[in-house]
């Protein structure tokens, strides 16, 4: 019997059936632990959902997609930033060995971040759903950060409406809905922008959040905030929009917010996107 390592490697020894170019092949939904920088201090240790891909030339049969993996795994006693992003994927084009020009890596995770109730001062962590991707096209990397922040909106018509009730001996409450903003950012290597300050970025244009723990107090500061910022989901975005055009370190940008009605069957959305020469197409991470 023939020792297993002398074996040929099929997907590198024959040909395919059809040499056909193939734009992304690898692996996702690989789990793993990594360390992450806080822009407030300290260090998280938190487990990612990882996604890697390099293209396929038409001559060759396939990849070893196991050398994905084990090229990831050199790389995790190191904190994720873009330059350990961009340096896997440079070993991508050495270790998987198709000579590819295109290769991504995607890491979707929790970040936590503390807190406060606007009032009583309980401080607990709020998980926020983020995602780094790098991206080597040829010798150019490129880099995309992702946050999902949840918000309330207030109706306007809804608030205008209890307010005429209320001029005519009657009352009503104005209904509110949990919303979502999805901001997709690109960002050029040297510079810096934390997830952190994008999560900021979007709580301070809404400024009616959600918080882990509230008591009383808390909750009659939440509906003073409402009362004062009726929002519809196109004035969400704009105000968004407006703070991410003034953030000079973000080269472009996408966003899809997101107000799940609770008095229609269907939601509303909004998307807006810079869309700058030579930015990106980011709708399909929305």
């Amino acid at each position: 019997m023939n020792n297993i390592n002398d074996l040929p490697d099929v997907q590198h020894s024959e040909k395919p059936e059809f040499p056909l170019y193939i734009n992304s092949v690898g692996v996702q939904n690989v789990k793993a632990p990594f360390f992450l920088d806080s822009m407030y201090g300290g260090r998280h240790e938190m487990v990612a959902n990882i996604t890697m891909t390099t293209d396929l030339k038409p001559e060759l049969k396939g990849i070893s997609m196991s050398k994905l993996t084990r090229t990831l795994m050199e790389y995790l006693d190191r904190p994720l930033k873009h330059k350990l992003i961009k340096e896997i994927l440079e070993r991508f084009k050495i270790e998987v060995e198709t000579n590819s020009c295109n290769s991504s890596i995607r890491f979707d995770f929790l970040l936590p971040i503390q807190k406060k109730s606007p009032k009583s001062g309980w401080v607990f962590p709020q998980y926020y759903k983020c995602m780094f991707e790098g991206r080597m096209e040829g010798d150019a990397f490129k880099f995309f950060q992702k946050v999902r922040v949840q918000y309330a909106s207030y109706c306007p018509c809804s608030a205008a409406l209890c307010q005429h009730l209320d001029e005519n001996d009657t009352s009503g409450y104005p209904h509110a809905q949990r919303s979502f903003a999805e901001v997709l950012v690109e960002v050029i290597p040297p510079n810096i922008v934390w997830l952190e300050e994008i999560v900021s970025l979007v709580e301070l244009s809404i400024r009616t959040i959600p918080y882990p723990i509230i008591q009383r107090p808390d909750e009659q500061e939440i509906a003073r905030l409402a009362a004062q910022n009726p929002i519809f989901v196109e004035d969400a975005i704009r105000k968004i929009c407006h703070n991410l055009n003034a953030h000079s370190q973000i080269h472009d940008w996408i966003i899809k917010c997101t107000h799940e009605e609770s008095i229609h069957t269907s939601d509303a959305i909004a998307i807006s996107w810079k869309g700058i020469k030579d930015g990106f197409d980011g709708r399909k991470y929305l």
